[in-house]
């Protein structure tokens, strides 16, 4: 039987209205269908506390309402890292290195033509070799001076006419434009050794040292180019005139002006020098600026940071013209001299900048203080810092009685022997 039909012989009362749970009476005892919001659009409904939608905003469960916004933010949140991390994920497994076929074929030719070069070398006139020798030494200043201490790291300030000179003195290097050489060498210091490193030495050797220039970029690599700033450069009207007309001074300093002189000045046969003057000394100043990116970052000490690649290599330092105190380099790239020790034999770079400044060229050398470099090497390096110094075997002591023990240690002693 259904309890809602009508009992037989039972006479059902007549419905005023529709009531909804608990009905009210108004004033002539009538049943009310309308809720009464006079005092605050309150509605007692089956012992629970409601509201209209009236006065949502002053009556809807604020502390409640707020939990359940604050979960909802959290949980957006949490989604979006989620997509980003799958999103990072699938770069990851989509990034497969492609060899770029031009620029290998380029890194060929020179490194094929530099041995041929070096054969020929044995049979050039002796001002031949001397000339070499002079464009190797201007072009690595061109590098070292211009585009790394100079306009990679602002470590100093350089006049026009010096700036002009290092313009024209790294064009002869032919390793890009400064501009462009500039923003990977920022890049490469603010993500070293992670995927946006643009010769990250995580990937080995032969990546870090030539690997990366014949293979497509990492797309991190390619995201850091677009938020590094520059700003400093593109004020630079040297730099960006260098930028504009890179190929046409590429043509001209690295290829024609070497070549020529000494076929011109003391008739050595141009075909000789061709390969001499241009493939095997480009090929000998690229090699050496990147044993920079390989074997200073793998094979040294650490005497500042033990917790990055970069490392102390002399041997580069020699070759490079100061460029190998890396770790030192790495950990306070800001200071013009690129390292700590080593005097202009091992830093011809900072000779030539300390001579600029004398002739009144450049001014504004930062340097780190003796103070701020002990207590880097002290918190993070690895000991080695510390061999040759007063500082050596500060912390040793030769035994229980020795009154270097630190104070906190003789505390604990004394305690265990009670």
């Amino acid at each position: 039987m259904c309890l809602s039909s009508p009992i037989p012989g039972q006479t059902q009362p007549q419905a005023v209205g529709h009531c909804n749970g608990s009905c009210t009476l108004d004033r002539n005892g009538n049943r009310s269908t309308t809720t009464s919001v006079a005092n605050g659009g309150e509605l007692k409904h089956r012992g629970k506390h409601t509201t209209t939608d009236l006065d949502d905003d002053n009556l809807g469960y604020k502390e409640a309402n707020a939990v359940y916004k604050e979960n909802a933010i959290e949980t957006a949140k949490l989604q979006e890292e989620q997509e980003q991390k799958s999103k990072e994920v699938e770069e990851e497994e989509e990034y497969r290195p492609q060899i770029r076929w031009p620029d290998l074929g380029a890194q060929t030719f020179l490194h094929v033509g530099a041995l041929y070069g070096v054969y020929l070398l044995f049979y050039a006139k002796f001002y031949t070799f001397l000339w070499v020798v002079v464009t190797v030494w201007v072009s690595g200043i061109g590098i070292t001076a211009g585009a790394h201490r100079l306009w990679s790291h602002k470590s100093y300030t350089a006049s026009l006419p010096l700036r002009i000179l290092l313009a024209f003195a790294f064009s002869i290097a032919g390793q890009r434009d400064a501009y462009t050489w500039a923003l990977d060498h920022r890049i490469h210091h603010k993500f070293a050794e992670t995927d946006a490193d643009p010769h990250n030495a995580k990937r080995g050797f032969f990546f870090a040292h030539v690997g990366w220039l014949f293979l497509t970029p990492h797309p991190k690599v390619v995201a850091k180019r677009k938020v590094i700033d520059m700003s400093d450069l593109e004020a630079d009207a040297v730099c960006m005139f260098q930028r504009k007309y890179y190929i046409p001074l590429f043509a001209l300093c690295s290829i024609i002006l070497p070549v020529a002189v000494p076929w011109y000045f003391w008739n050595e046969d141009l075909f000789m020098s061709f390969w001499i003057n241009f493939n095997m000394r480009f090929t000998w100043t690229l090699n050496v600026a990147f044993f920079v990116n390989s074997v200073a970052h793998m094979y040294g000490n650490k005497p500042y940071d033990k917790n990055i690649m970069s490392v102390e290599a002399p041997i580069v330092s020699l070759l490079a013209m100061g460029e190998g105190w890396h770790n030192y380099h790495h950990v306070f790239p800001w200071d013009y001299k690129t390292g700590e020790f080593g005097n202009y034999s091992l830093n011809i770079t900072t000779g030539f900048i300390d001579f600029c400044a004398w002739l009144g060229l450049a001014k504004g050398r930062k340097s780190v203080s003796q103070d701020m470099v002990i207590r880097r090497a002290e918190k993070c390096g690895d000991g080695t810092r510390f061999l040759s110094d007063d500082f050596a075997h500060k912390d040793s002591v030769w035994g229980f009685g020795d009154k270097d023990i630190p104070c906190e240690d003789l505390v604990e002693l004394a305690k265990m022997q009670n």
